[in-house]
């Protein structure tokens, strides 16, 4: 099957249904389709968080709060990603400072060199790697040389992993699928890491900070904390909606970002994709009735009734039966 991929410029409108090769920026504006467009993020926002939580960060609503500078560790993530499987050319989006770089001069020599016009000897050398760094660096993403060492270490132990390179083997890097969704008449967009040329299986590397000891119960809860699950189902519809063909595998490669730097791989069942679809159309579904209504409920819209947990429980009675707590 020969799958066709548009090449689209920044400020060209996607239209029709398809496959995309297209700037990050662009993908995610709202100006690249003719009518109101969501991603995974704004799904994912609608159904797990709440609409309200959709509508002030949605890039469709003018009044959303300011965008927030990326933290480190999506700092991280965004250039593991990019070095890794080249989504994105790393030197146009990324710098580091060597650990051989000189000292930034002092401002006891900025001011000497802004009253005599020139650098001193001790100055001058560094004046000038940092005027080129500074120069160099404008419009990119600063990454420290402890966080390149982490990228590398990630790197090596991904590509030691067979199986986590068999899941990311693609063809297609970063192609953005695009389709308008005939419930709500939302244009709907996904971006999957990878997609093979056959476009039956699709793989997502993913990086993440374990909460516990236990790395392989840190991964299935970033799955369930995050809803990874409906982002890869969100693709394998697009893949339906724009390729006529529908994944038979759906993959992620979880990359920890500290020491010792493991790499695991995930497949995700039958059953878990066809419950993110219901989460999708849940989300879907608010989204467009906000759209429509302009109400935006957040998730204190109920009261919310809380219980023991069932194992607290057990272990109350438990207690009472010893005698460690009283029986009223």
């Amino acid at each position: 099957m020969t799958l066709i991929i548009r090449d689209i410029k920044d400020g060209e409108i996607v239209s029709e249904p398809g496959a995309f090769r297209m700037s990050m920026a662009w993908y995610h504006s709202q100006e690249v389709c003719p009518g109101p467009s969501i991603s995974s993020t704004g799904i994912r926002k609608a159904a797990l968080e709440s609409p309200h939580a959709f509508w002030k960060t949605w890039s469709g609503n003018p009044d959303r709060y300011p965008e927030k500078e990326p933290g480190d560790s999506l700092v991280l993530g965004r250039a593991a990603h990019s070095l890794i499987l080249g989504d994105e050319v790393f030197e146009d989006h990324f710098i580091f400072v060597p650990e051989d770089a000189p000292r930034r001069p002092t401002s006891t020599q900025i001011k000497a060199f802004e009253r005599d016009g020139k650098w001193s000897d001790a100055a001058k050398d560094g004046a000038a790697f940092w005027d080129a760094f500074d120069k160099k660096a404008d419009g990119r993403l600063l990454l420290s040389s402890e966080q390149m060492v982490k990228i590398t270490y990630m790197a090596e132990n991904l590509a030691a992993n067979p199986l986590a390179v068999e899941v990311l083997k693609s063809d297609m890097i970063e192609v953005s699928l695009i389709w308008q969704d005939e419930a709500t008449g939302l244009w709907l967009k996904s971006r999957p890491d990878c997609i093979p040329s056959n476009a039956h299986d699709f793989g997502d590397l993913k990086t993440f900070s374990p909460k516990s000891k236990d790395l392989r119960l840190s991964v299935q809860r970033s799955i369930t904390d995050f809803g990874y699950a409906m982002q890869m189902a969100l693709a394998v519809m697009g893949s339906e909606q724009v390729f006529g063909t529908t994944a038979e595998n759906c993959a992620l490669v979880f990359i920890q970002t500290t020491e010792p730097y493991d790499v695991i791989p995930v497949i995700l069942d039958v059953d878990t994709l066809y419950w993110a679809r219901c989460l999708i159309r849940d989300g879907l579904n608010k989204v467009a009735h906000g759209l429509a209504t302009g109400d935006w409920p957040g998730a204190g819209q109920h009261i919310l009734r809380y219980e023991y947990p069932p194992t607290m429980l057990h272990r109350f009675e438990e207690m009472q039966r010893s005698g460690e707590l009283p029986n009223l």
